[in-house]
């Protein structure tokens, strides 16, 4: 069994062969470790990581100090599986797709974060921590940036190569549209409900990059 994520500016595979499943200890200790991240999630999505402690996030898992810091040895690594673990989805929703069909992937990851408010809140608050050189999660931040850039633009030049891009389209340059539009509705959702749905109005501007062939397959799935 593979579990496949994001992190940095590589994909990482991780192998299970042979195993069905956790069993006994084993098992106990990846419940653990998921309580503790489930806890550290709420608790970084609310504090952010500067206004955030250990303590805290022990007292919400319902654990003590010693028993987190078993799994978990400093703040810093935990914020570290925290981001990580969230972008394992992405991850597979994007994995062997290529052109318009790898913007769709991009629109069931949009449709997924309007269906969690809480994630999109994780995000935006550490990402503008994290602008600071010296934040642990600076580095994660840049390099998923960069993918994320690397990723549409890599996209759009396939599309291109295929027929399926307007004539005109720099891709680098969407790519960095594409971001901003993202990331500026994601900010605009912690402010202001109702609206139309994100998922929609960046459908909309994917759909501006596309020939008309390619609309088919590019649909906006409905946010949960």
């Amino acid at each position: 069994m593979a579990k496949i994520f994001i992190f940095g500016t590589r994909w990482y595979v991780q192998r299970v062969a042979g195993r069905a499943g956790p069993r006994g200890e084993y098992a106990k200790t990846a419940r653990r470790r998921e309580e503790i991240l489930d806890a550290a999630f709420d608790v970084f999505s609310q504090s952010g990581y500067l206004n955030s402690t250990l303590s805290e996030i022990a007292k919400q898992a319902g654990m003590t100090m010693p028993g987190l810091t078993h799994h978990f040895a400093t703040k810093a690594v935990l914020l570290e599986a925290v981001l990580r673990e969230r972008d394992i989805d992405a991850g597979r929703l994007l994995k062997d797709r290529h052109g318009v069909d790898l913007l769709n992937g991009l629109l069931t990851i949009a449709a997924r974060d309007e269906a969690d408010p809480t994630l999109t809140q994780l995000y935006t608050l550490l990402s503008a921590e994290a602008t600071s050189e010296d934040h642990p999660a600076h580095q994660f931040f840049q390099d998923r940036y960069t993918l994320i850039l690397e990723t549409v633009t890599r996209a759009l030049e396939e599309a291109a190569e295929r027929g399926d891009l307007r004539e005109g389209i720099e891709p680098a340059a969407a790519a960095q549209m594409y971001a901003a539009l993202s990331d500026g509705l994601q900010l605009q959702r912690l402010y202001r409900t109702g609206g139309e749905p994100h998922v929609v109005l960046i459908r909309s501007f994917l759909a501006s990059l596309v020939t008309p062939r390619a609309l088919d397959i590019l649909h906006a799935p409905t946010p949960a």
